[in-house]
């Protein structure tokens, strides 16, 4: 019987900069600010959010 696969080593919390985290976090932020706006303002937002969580992953691959 194969043996299940188990998690490797945990990615070094130093990879991220406390600028790129603090970024990420209010971009995030403004996700709880929706229901302030109006529907059409909502692509814009989630749109940032995508942008930022891609740029950060992309960083977290490095």
């Amino acid at each position: 019987m194969p043996t299940p696969p188990r998690p490797g080593p945990a990615r070094s919390e130093a990879a991220a900069s406390p600028e790129q985290d603090r970024a990420l976090q209010d971009v995030l932020d403004r996700l709880d600010g929706l229901d302030a706006l109006g529907v059409h303002d909502h692509v814009e937002v989630y749109a940032a959010v995508d942008r930022a969580l891609r740029e950060r992953l992309a960083g977290a691959e490095s």
